[in-house]
This record gives structure tokens, C-alpha cells and sequence, in this order.
């Protein structure tokens, strides 16, 4: 078994350490331990500082970004375990990938377009049917077994048959700093009505690679379950402020 570089960089006390490995002919991953979703933000700018700092003159280009979540009940908070940010170093000169100007506009038929590709990825989801993985951006790398955890993660609160998935439009943004590649994305939150759900928190970012054509960048939807508003007897403001930490 060959041997591992493992750096471990520890932040300020209390901050969660960022452990760094490289992974031949693809770069490196990061990795933290659990922590407090409300913390995520300050998280990821750590992890760009280090991805930032391995790679020196050169890109970074994130890539595989996944977690498992839970729940501390006892503090009504959602927890982020187990994070792993996958990113890799690029020659900026050669790269394809340009941004597009700062004030482009998206038109009706980029929104309808980007709105159709996400519902036709939610009925793959909600079907199980795994050609909803060649809808997401390769960098994201996912796997059968993601596919599955995802659709098992949309179902498992459910406590009938009867309702559907659907995207809300939220915004366009151009060039995100977060994203592996600079351009034009859409941002969408997820519509859950099925009985056992009470709502969502996160949402889906789709690329417009070029006209009429989409991937999806990120795909970050927790569903909450009506049983766990009942048990905590949450208020609509709780629930929003559950979905921020």
C-alpha cells in the first residue's frame, strides 16, 4: 500500500481542521470533520485558501463536492458531516472556459430553457432513473451509488404517494466565484408538495454552457420532514431560520 501525503491544517481554536491528500491524475480533495451547517461559508473560503496555497500560480478548479447532514435535535441545528471538496490546478493560459460580461442578461427562452432542464432532471430523480447523472457537470464525478443516495434522501420522508418535484426560478448570476467554471448559471430552489414533506432548504445551480445547452453544477436540496416540524413544533420563521444554519 503506498504511502499518502497527509497535511493537517489546523485554524483557530474551535474551527474544524482541513485535512489535504492528493489523488493521482486528478488532483487533491479536502476534508473536514462535522461542523455546524451555519458555518459552511467560512468553510469553503478555507478550503479555497488552501486550494489557493497547493496550487501557487496556477487555477483552482473545484470539483466533487459531497457531505452527509444530520440533525442536532437538542439544538434545533442541521450539521454538515463528513465534507470532501475534490480541486484541482490548471494552466490559466490554455484554459477554455471564459466568463461572460459582467452585465449579460439572460433571455426568457435561457430561463425557460435552464427551468426545463431541471424539471426533466427532477422526474429522472423522482423516477430513479440513473440518466439524470449525465445531466451534471463531470467534475462533480457522480456515482450509481450517489444517484441512489440522492433519491433515497428525496423519498425517505415521504408518507404518501401522491405529489411531485418541481423547480422554482430564483436568479441568473454570471460568474460566481464557487463554481468550477466561469459563465452564466441559474439558481433554483426545489418545490416538494408530497405528504410527509414540509418543505426544502438549498437548491440546484444549472450552467448555461451555451444556448440551449445545461448542466448542473451543484445540486444541494435537504428535505424536512413533517414529522421533525411537529416533534420541535417549529413556526414558519423557525423553519426558514433552520434552513440558514
Amino acid at each position: 500500500m503506498g504511502l499518502v501525503a497527509l497535511a493537517l491544517l489546523f485554524a483557530a481554536a474551535g474551527e474544524p481542521g482541513i485535512a489535504t491528500k492528493a489523488v493521482p491524475e486528478q488532483g487533491y480533495t479536502a476534508e473536514i470533520g462535522t461542523f455546524d451547517s451555519a458555518r459552511i461559508g467560512g468553510v469553503m473560503e478555507r478550503i479555497k485558501d488552501v486550494a489557493a496555497e497547493r496550487c501557487g500560480a496556477q487555477g483552482v478548479r473545484f470539483g466533487r463536492h459531497q457531505f452527509d447532514t444530520g440533525v442536532d435535535t437538542a439544538r434545533n441545528v442541521i450539521l454538515i458531516e463528513s465534507l470532501k471538496q475534490n480541486f484541482l490546478c490548471f494552466d490559466r493560459s490554455t484554459d477554455p472556459y471564459k466568463p461572460v460580461a459582467a452585465d449579460w442578461k439572460a433571455s426568457d427562452e435561457d430561463t425557460a430553457g435552464a427551468r426545463a432542464f431541471v424539471t426533466r432532471f427532477l422526474d429522472l430523480l423522482e423516477r430513479g432513473d440513473a440518466a439524470g447523472i449525465a445531466m451534471m457537470d463531470p467534475l462533480v464525478e457522480l456515482t450509481q451509488a450517489d444517484w441512489d443516495g440522492l433519491r433515497k434522501a428525496a423519498l425517505q420522508h415521504r408518507t404518501g404517494s401522491g405529489g411531485a418535484l418541481s423547480p422554482q426560478f430564483r436568479l441568473w448570476v454570471n460568474n460566481p466565484p464557487e463554481t468550477a467554471y466561469p459563465g452564466a448559471y441559474a439558481y433554483f430552489s426545489v418545490i416538494d408538495d408530497h405528504p410527509g414533506i414540509e418543505g426544502t432548504c438549498g437548491g440546484i445551480l444549472v450552467h448555461r454552457v451555451r444556448a440551449n445547452e445545461y448542466r448542473i453544477s451543484q445540486y444541494d436540496v435537504q428535505f424536512i420532514s413533517s414529522a421533525l416540524v411537529e416533534q420541535q413544533g417549529l413556526t414558519a420563521d423557525e423553519l426558514d431560520g433552520l434552513c440558514q444554519r
